[in-house]
Formats: C-alpha cells, structure tokens, sequence
C-alpha cells in the first residue's frame, strides 16, 4: 500500500490570537486553506490551555467556553473555509486565559488509481488568549542558573495577563559589565516565549559570551 504524504495539507490563519471576553473582540475568524488538489475535511476542537513550570501543556475540552462555527468542514482543492469562535465563558473574568482551537485533518486520500491510501493526518494548534481590557502582565527573572550546555532562568509572571519575552527587553549586569537584548532578538537565545498569568516558567537560555550566570542579574522592562 502507497503512503501519500503532503508537504502542506492546509494551512491555518491566524496561529496566534487575542480576544476580550466581551464586547466586539469576544469573537474572531480563523481561516483554513486547503492548498493540496484533493477535498480536505478537518475537525475543531476548543481546548482550554495549562502549562507548568517547564511548559509542558495540559489540554481539556473547553466547549462551555469557545462556540466554533463550523465544528466539521470539508473544503474542496484550493479552497478556503472562514471558521467563527466566539468566547462565551464568563464575561467578568479577571485574568487571561489561555485556548487551543485544534484544526485536525480527518481524510483518507486516494491516488489515481483510486485505491485507498492512508493520508497524514496533520493537526495545527492555534494559540488564543482571552484577556480583560485593562489585565497587564509583570514579568521578572527570579533565578538565573548555569548548566552543561544552557543556562536555567526563571520568569514569574506575577501580572494579571499572559506575557511574552519577545516583548521585553533584557539587560544583563555582571560587575561593570551591562548588555541588551531588544525582546525581538531573544528568540536567538530561548526558544518558547509564552507566560500565563500568576504562574512561573523556566526557560533554556543559551549562554551569553562574556557573562558568567553565577555572577548575572538579569533584569526586564518593557520593549517599547
């Protein structure tokens, strides 16, 4: 039996987005394009996102709080299909919170023969957070340490909404010494940025030349 593998099955716009959880912003559109030459059927399931200190996630079903219109979709070659979610969880939340819509691909593909052929079946899990108009987050590094290979650094987010380290800029003291790393370039040094409210996270860094973590204090202040 052939196994088809496609490059791209479809793609999924926006990965990444934000709502309020009321007013006009409580709800969004997400579009799916089938890039391949045959009919794609995907599935969307809402899931409401945990993570621990090492960002590992914890995904349970969130349908009391995400409507997503359609809930199935077969889109034809070339096609796009307009998915609608729209937050009905509880409109007084103080804190954001953090949602999986998970696009997943149900087909079975045939080749030109039309014998049946198992197909990949791929899955995008889009990040949307709900975040009260006036929620902010406040990050910090309260531990810095040296490893092997990769320096452990601790980031608590003790603010009310969800941060990124991409959006901080990094200064690093050691004696005398002082560098920067504008938050857009520290995805050269750590991979994941994400940090949920109320919650702390550690991080692999990739150390910086010339500073020594046990003698490094790292401070964050806002990018812009």
């Amino acid at each position: 039996m052939m196994v088809i593998v496609p490059s791209y099955a479809y793609q999924v716009q926006p990965m990444i987005a934000e709502m309020t959880p009321t007013g006009r912003r409580a709800q969004l559109s997400m579009r799916i394009n089938n890039t391949n030459d045959f009919p794609l059927t995907v599935e969307m399931v809402p899931l409401k996102l945990s993570m621990n200190k090492r960002g590992e996630e914890t995904l349970t079903p969130a349908d009391n709080d995400l409507l997503v219109i359609p809930v199935t979709a077969v889109i034809a070659p070339g096609k796009s299909q307009s998915v609608t979610i729209r937050y009905l969880g509880a409109p007084d939340i103080t804190q954001s919170q953090a949602y999986r819509i998970s696009v997943r691909q149900q087909n079975v593909l045939r080749n030109n023969e039309q014998d049946l052929d198992v197909g990949l079946l791929m899955r995008f899990d889009t990040l949307m957070n709900v975040k009260p108009e006036n929620a902010d987050p406040n990050l910090a590094v309260t531990g810095l340490s040296s490893g092997k290979q990769h320096w452990s650094v601790t980031v608590k987010n003790s603010g009310d909404s969800y941060g990124r380290l991409n959006e901080m800029k990094w200064t690093l003291k050691n004696g005398g010494q002082t560098h920067t790393i504008k938050g857009s370039d520290i995805g050269s040094y750590i991979d994941a940025t994400l940090v949920l409210p109320h919650s702390s996270r550690i991080f692999a860094m990739k150390p910086v030349t010339g500073f020594n973590a046990r003698n490094t204090t790292i401070s964050l202040s806002p990018a812009h």
